[in-house]
């Protein structure tokens, strides 16, 4: 199945990581892990996501359930930490090549001078931004919310 998959050809043959020479084969020490925290994420986000649907289409109300909203906020972060793990399992699994028997990672390093200036200036303006979004959330912490006369949380 493997072979069709690959190569849409069921007599192909399909190396596996065994056939690989060891000095060619990505960390899977970091790699599975990282797959398995990916995936893992991902489908507790699904799971969460069915259960608040589910809810919502048994109750035709907004998901008020004690431990629907604990499950909801404590998978806010899963999504994030699919992203990152994920990138991990790419940026890692794919050593030690840039591109697969073309280029090496360390063919690929660049040696122009003047980068430095970039990312300084890259970094000076992310930390900025961070630094504004705190200040403005503190601000609008501090602040009672603005309610228009006659409305209610509730929904009909």
């Amino acid at each position: 199945m493997l072979s069709w998959l690959g190569y849409g050809n069921t007599g192909a043959v399909v190396k596996g990581l065994n056939d690989v020479p060891l000095e060619l084969r990505p960390a899977t020490e970091i790699t599975h892990p990282a797959f398995q925290v990916m995936v893992g994420s991902g489908t507790t986000l699904l799971l969460v996501a069915l259960w608040a649907l589910i809810f919502v289409w048994r109750k035709r109300r907004v998901p008020d359930g004690k431990w629907l909203l604990r499950a909801i906020l404590i998978s806010g972060p899963l999504g994030f930490i699919a992203i990152e793990a994920g990138w991990v399992l790419t940026e890692l699994g794919r050593q030690p090549f840039i591109i697969y028997n073309v280029m090496r990672t360390a063919d690929a390093v660049t040696t122009a001078p003047g980068l430095v200036i970039y990312l300084v200036t890259f970094v000076a303006l992310y930390l900025l931004l961070a630094g504004m979004v705190v200040w403005f959330l503190r601000r609008m912490a501090g602040e009672p919310a603005a309610r228009e006369e006659g409305s209610s949380l509730a929904t009909a």
